[in-house]
């Protein structure tokens, strides 16, 4: 007798593999293969599709603020 993996079980599991793996997907740092399946993952999973969406609005807003001038970038009066 096989023992049955138990659905619920595997989709968690998906979801947690997945999440691990955003950062890197954010950063262009991951294999062809492995960014497919996370891309693939988050498009049919809500709770990974909105996790992916709001790392990306948080990596680009942090980008933003990156590009904004300094006190100390702005020459004396």
């Amino acid at each position: 007798m096989t023992p049955t993996i138990n659905p619920i079980k595997r989709y968690h599991e998906m979801c947690r593999e997945t999440r691990a793996k955003m950062s890197d997907l954010i950063d262009g740092e991951l294999d062809p293969r492995d960014a497919r399946q996370v891309t693939r993952h988050a498009r049919w999973c809500p709770n990974c599709r909105r996790m992916l969406k709001d790392l990306e609005r948080t990596v680009e807003g942090l980008q933003a603020v990156g590009k904004l001038p300094t006190p100390a970038d702005e020459p004396p009066a």
